[in-house]
Parts: C-alpha cells; structure tokens; sequence
C-alpha cells in the first residue's frame, strides 16, 4: 500500500470514528431535549452527526461502502441504540421510586416533616409566558395540597393578625432560593414554584411585596435561562412562569447572582449602595446584598430589608424559601436543601480566600468547619420545600439516571427535610446508595450533614435534626378532608367582574375576572370624566378566570392622582363597571 492510499484510509476510519462520537454527543443531550441544540458544543457538533448519519444510511443501502464498512457500520447502530435507550429518563440504570412513604409522630418534637407522594398533575401550562394564560393555571395542585397539611399542624403560609406567627408577611420581599445551575430535571420544578408563587400572590392581606426567585449559578453554572425546563409541559421554563405573572401585573421575577459572582461590597449601614457579595474575612461567610429588580428595596440577605430614610435593617420584611430539587451529587452525596446553599455564597477569589478550589471544597465546604452551614445560620429560611417529582439518582447535573419519583416534602427545618428525603426518596433510587444514606456512617452524605447540623444546632443554636426520634412527618392524612387542594376549579358559566381588592388601595390593587368563553376583552380605567387612564388588557382571551394588577399609574407609567377611577371591562358582549378608589 502506497502512501497516498494510507492516507485515504485512515482518513476514512477517522471520519467514522469521530463522527459515531459526535452522532452520539448529540443524541445523548438533545435526543430528551430538543431545545438543547441551541446550545454553542451541539451546534458545532451537529453537521458532521448528521453527515456521519447519512453515511450510515449510505452504507446500510448497499454499494462500495457496505462492502467496506459493514462490520463498522452494524456495530455503530447497535451501540447507539443501546446508549440511546440508556440515556433516556427513566430507562437509565434508574431504579423504581418508592410506592409510599412513612410517617410516624414523637411526642415534643423538634421539627415536623410532611410527605406527599404521587403528587398530582399541575393545572396547565405556562409555555406561552403572557397574560393570556388563565388564571386557573397558576395554581399547582401539589403545592396547595402541601401548604394544607402544614396549616393542618398551624404552620401557616400567610402571616396575619390572627397568625402572627405565619410564614410570609402581605408586604415581605420573598427570596425562593431554587436549583437552576443546572437544566431541565436537574433544576427546582417550575410547576411547584409557581403555585408557591400563586400562592403568596394571595396574601389575605393583599400582597404588595415582590417575589425573587433567586440563584447563584456560580461561574461554572447554565444561569437561569429557558431550558430550566423541569414541569408537566417541557415547554414550559422558569422564565416563562415569571414572564406570566410580570406580564399579568404581578411583582415577580428572577434574579441570578452570578452577575454579582465576583463584585465585592459593604453593608448598606457602611454607606456602600452598590450590588455585590460582602464578605467576612474573619469567618469566610459570603452572602449577596442587592437592589431588587423593580429599584423598590435595598435587600441584605443577611439583615433584611434596608430603609434609607430611617438608616436601619428591617428583618421581619425579608422572607426567604429553600426550594431546592432532590437529587445525588458527586462530592456532597446529596443536593437537598442545605447543599443548596452553596447557591447563596460566592465561590470567586477561592485562590485568595480559601487556598483554592480544592481548599474551598474539602477545607470549608465539607469539612467540621462547615461554612455552608454557617452561611446558612445567617440567612436562615423560614420554610424549605424539597421538589422530588423527578430524583436523580447521580448528580449533579446528570440526566441518564432519573426516577419520576412525584414526591413532595416540606419543613421548617431544612436539615430533617434533607435528611427525611435522602433517606426515603434518594437513597431507594440512587445509583450509588452507600453514599447517598443519611444514617450509613461515614457516607458523604452522612459525614457533610452531620457536620453542617452539628453546627447550625450546636454552634448558631438554630432548631434542626437529623435525628428521627425527634421528627413527626405526617402525609395527607393529616388532612381533616383528605384530597383538600387537589381538585380542579368547577369552571365558570358566565362572564363577571368578580372582584376589586383591595379597594380603596393606595399601591396596587388586583382585579379580577371571568371570560367562560374564547372573547375578544377589554379592560381599562378610566376617571370620572370619562378620560381614558389605563389599558391593562385588549386582545382575544381564551375561556378562564383571570386577574390584573393596577399600580396607579396610566399609559404612559406615570403616577396618577388620588381619587375614584371606574374599572370597565368588555367581553363577548358583556360589559361591566366598578368604582375604585385610589388613596394617597
């Protein structure tokens, strides 16, 4: 054989070899997940996995390449085929998810736990990511049912006269720290946030706060962009469940630290305004300070709100969720709810801080010193939900060994609800369950949450355990109705202006209403004279229950004056007039 024939050959082999890798690369990510072809690796790789699939095809039909090839050819297929099935979730080494959890009760417990499995499915679809989707859709079954069952055991959602001593308060800021560092399953459920977010949107008082659902990707992360796609629709992304509810009126949004990742700042109290991560030498402890999205709050995750006028930190107006996804993770031996709050420090300057990254991890992170906990003592949450409607079972950020387990927990205490649910729901699906089980002495997960709950109940004194005699978990059960949030909304028959509330107001006030039919609709304010002030809807809606939030501001954005304005709304025919009273 000649050199040039050499060469000829090995180029062939070497096309067929590195386009079988590419074919593969691309089938393993995008085969689940179409919408990561967008991404920069899988645009790259894509024409030489399609021409190295047409080869194939080639080849399969016959000619001088079968004869060549064939043997490369049958083996590639199969091992595609294999891999294939092997990469698609639920088929992947993932294990059958437990049928059912259990539930127990200790007399003076420390925390309680509630369990919910096979969770309902949502109520529809946020995918189109506007004010044309009912209102009926923003509520999650699920979540509803979970917020019942606390309520059941006088662990109330909403902060009130008559409970004091309730979760959020009708005028807190509201940080839901989720898991999007990663896509798709892999990132906190966007059905389970949004009925949270529907949720508090419903204060009893009057919601006129603002919602953050927040992260640190860190530098190493995805951000939170629209292939956080974990929900019922994989259309449907965290994007789109906050672009609903801004697009509906409501103070919502996102808010990704990592733009912050590497700025350093000082507290408000120290004169410094500027967005950043303030950080303790003397401890280590990072934690981002911030002006909210909407410029209304000045925002320490640490001391609370900041009021300029009065040079002080309101602490009871900052109200901050652990919402994290359940899932296996390499060095932690589980992603749960303290883990999570590797999301809310800063990993940058780890050279200059820690020694390194490794320093950081095994020095700091997951060592008896325990920053990750002791960052936690000092932005400590006052509800953690666990979203394990899908587990993986290797993680972080691996979407071969998935287990649609359609589990829910919730607890005050983050460290039980973490323990609770790598016990029960992780560890039974888990590629690796020595490392994964809370109670196996010297697994990851039991040596790095141990550390971190010796030191947030020893050392911060914070009311946590791991410790399952001092644990009540209760499921549905406890329910003194048994199914309370899971069923549908009996659909409306007839159009309505159902309700303005509050009214008088003096910052917003939602209204809402009923099209029981696809109508074109209108709604607007106008004042006394007759003058057009506000549009706040005009377009074709389909068939729901809707609501809007009015500001007190016209067309144009500007702050209107005191005084009644009439809220009109036209529908299929129907028309319809409310007096609303603006206060100063």
């Amino acid at each position: 054989m000649n050199l040039r024939e050499r060469y000829f050959k090995n180029k062939h082999w070497w096309f067929w070899i590195v386009g079988f890798f590419a074919f593969l690369w691309v089938l393993l990510r995008s085969g689940t997940n179409p919408k990561r072809l967008t991404y920069p690796c899988q645009q790259m790789a894509f024409p030489l996995a399609s021409t190295w699939f047409l080869a194939v095809i080639a080849v399969l039909g016959g000619g001088l390449f079968l004869k060549r090839f064939a043997k490369l050819s049958a083996v590639s297929i199969l091992l595609v085929g294999v891999m294939f099935l092997g990469a698609s979730p639920g088929l992947a080494g993932a294990k059958k998810a437990p049928s059912s959890l259990p539930t127990w009760e200790v007399s003076d417990p420390v925390s309680t736990v509630f369990v919910m499995d096979s969770i309902p499915s949502t109520s529809g679809s946020l995918a189109p990511g506007d004010a044309s989707v009912p209102d009926e859709y923003l509520k999650d079954p699920a979540v509803d049912t979970l917020l019942a069952m606390l309520a059941a055991k006088d662990i109330f959602l909403y902060r009130t006269a008559e409970h004091p001593q309730g979760i959020v308060g009708a005028d807190n800021v509201v940080i839901i720290k989720a898991n999007f560092q990663w896509n798709a399953e892999n990132g906190t459920n966007s059905d389970r946030i949004k009925g949270l977010i529907w949720q508090i949107l419903n204060h009893p008082d009057g919601f006129s706060g603002e919602i953050l659902v927040c992260d640190n990707t860190q530098d190493i992360g995805t951000g939170i962009n629209d292939q956080d796609n974990n929900g019922d629709d994989p259309e449907q992304s965290i994007v789109d469940v906050v672009a609903t509810f801004k697009a509906k009126g409501y103070p919502v949004d996102t808010l990704d630290w990592k733009y912050i990742w590497d700025d350093v700042a000082s507290e408000y109290s120290e004169g410094d305004y500027n967005d950043g991560y303030v950080y303790e030498a003397e401890t280590k402890i990072t934690y981002p300070k911030f002006r909210s999205p909407s410029g209304n709050y000045y925002i320490s995750l640490r001391y609370g709100i900041w009021d300029s006028d009065a040079e002080s930190y309101d602490a009871e107006k900052l109200c901050i969720i652990d919402f994290p996804v359940l899932k296996a993770h390499f060095l932690a031996g589980s992603t749960i709810a303290v883990k999570n709050w590797i999301g809310v420090l800063t990993t940058a300057y780890a050279q200059q801080r820690y020694g390194g990254s490794n320093a950081m991890h095994y020095s700091y992170f997951f060592s008896d010193y325990a920053l990750v906990a002791r960052v936690m003592a000092v932005t400590w949450p006052r509800l953690t939900i666990v979203d394990a409607t899908w587990t993986s079972g290797e993680g972080p950020n691996n979407l071969n060994y998935l287990t649609n387990t359609k589990m829910l927990l919730a607890s005050t205490d983050p460290v039980a609800s973490s323990w609770y649910a790598a016990k029960f729901i992780l560890t039974p699906v888990a590629k690796d369950p020595n490392e994964t089980d809370p109670d196996r002495q010297g697994s990851l997960y039991n040596n790095h949450l141990g550390r971190w709950t010796t030191y947030l109940r020893e050392s911060a004194g914070l009311p946590c355990t791991m410790d399952s005699a001092e644990i009540s978990v209760y499921d549905r059960e406890v329910l003194p109705e048994p199914g309370v949030g899971e069923e549908s909304t009996p659909e409306s028959t007839s159009f309505g202006l159902e309700s303005i509330s509050p009214n008088p107001f003096s910052e917003t006030s939602i209204i809402r209403y009923v099209i029981p039919q696809e109508s074109r609709t209108k709604l607007v304010i106008f004042d006394t004279s007759g003058r057009l002030v506000k549009t706040l809807v005009d377009g074709v809606s389909p068939a729901g229950q809707y609501s809007v939030r009015w500001g007190g501001t016209d067309d144009l954005g500007r702050r209107v004056s005191a005084g009644i304005y009439l809220c009109r709304i036209q529908a299929g025919g129907f028309t319809a007039t409310q007096k609303i009273l603006l206060v100063k």
